[in-house]
């Protein structure tokens, strides 16, 4: 015998009726957009990693650098890597302006080496900034005498080899020492400039 046979209709009914007030009650307690606010999308937090390393390369498959960092997170809604306690070795010249452009050997094995406490890359990698006792070794453009300087801010574009600081800088080149507010770079067109405010003294060796 089925014992409910009989009931089957009115307990769609109240089915349905409960069905219908429970989601009135739930539209309720939402508010009057009826948004779930248990049920939206949390954003993607990114990873965070320790003692890691980020390579960039270009299209030719030639390393342009190799960042080394204490801790990297990425934040997925910025676009942007974000570094701490960094080292980057940074190839100026490792690329060629145009596919199948030879560049001089001497250029592959050019280094730049920076610090600094905190960096941020952008998603595309193409630009580096940092920030926090950035310092800077490497070689002069065209004449390869080494150089090195001293900053709170850079930012480097690694595509167009230009590097960038509007931030007081102390910069040494050949036991000169020179003070000056801001630093322009064109690596690939081999320049190097002082922005103003400049001072300069001989260091004593």
């Amino acid at each position: 015998m089925k014992r409910f046979s009989w009931s089957r209709p009115l307990g769609y009914i109240a089915v349905i009726g409960v069905v219908a007030l429970a989601y009135f009650i739930g539209r309720l307690g939402r508010g009057d957009n009826g948004t779930d606010e248990t049920a939206r999308e949390t954003p993607d937090p990114g990873y965070a990693a320790h003692d890691a390393e980020i390579i960039e390369t270009g299209y030719d498959g030639r390393e342009r650098y190799r960042l080394n960092a204490k801790v990297i997170r990425q934040q997925t809604e910025a676009g942007t890597i974000e570094l701490e306690t960094l080292e980057m070795n940074y190839h100026p010249g490792a690329q060629p302006d145009i596919a199948g452009e030879s560049r001089p050997v001497a250029a592959d094995k050019e280094v730049w080496r920076l610090t600094s406490d905190r960096g941020l890359v952008r998603a595309d990698g193409d630009d580096v900034q940092l920030e926090g006792n950035v310092r800077v070794t490497g070689s002069a453009p065209d004449s390869g005498m080494p150089l090195s300087f001293t900053t709170t801010e850079l930012r480097i574009n690694t595509p167009t080899e230009f590097i960038e600081t509007r931030a007081p800088v102390r910069f040494n080149l050949s036991g000169y020492e020179l003070l000056a507010k801001g630093l322009t770079a064109d690596l690939k067109a081999g320049t190097l400039r002082l922005e103003s405010d400049v001072h300069g003294q001989f260091a004593q060796k």
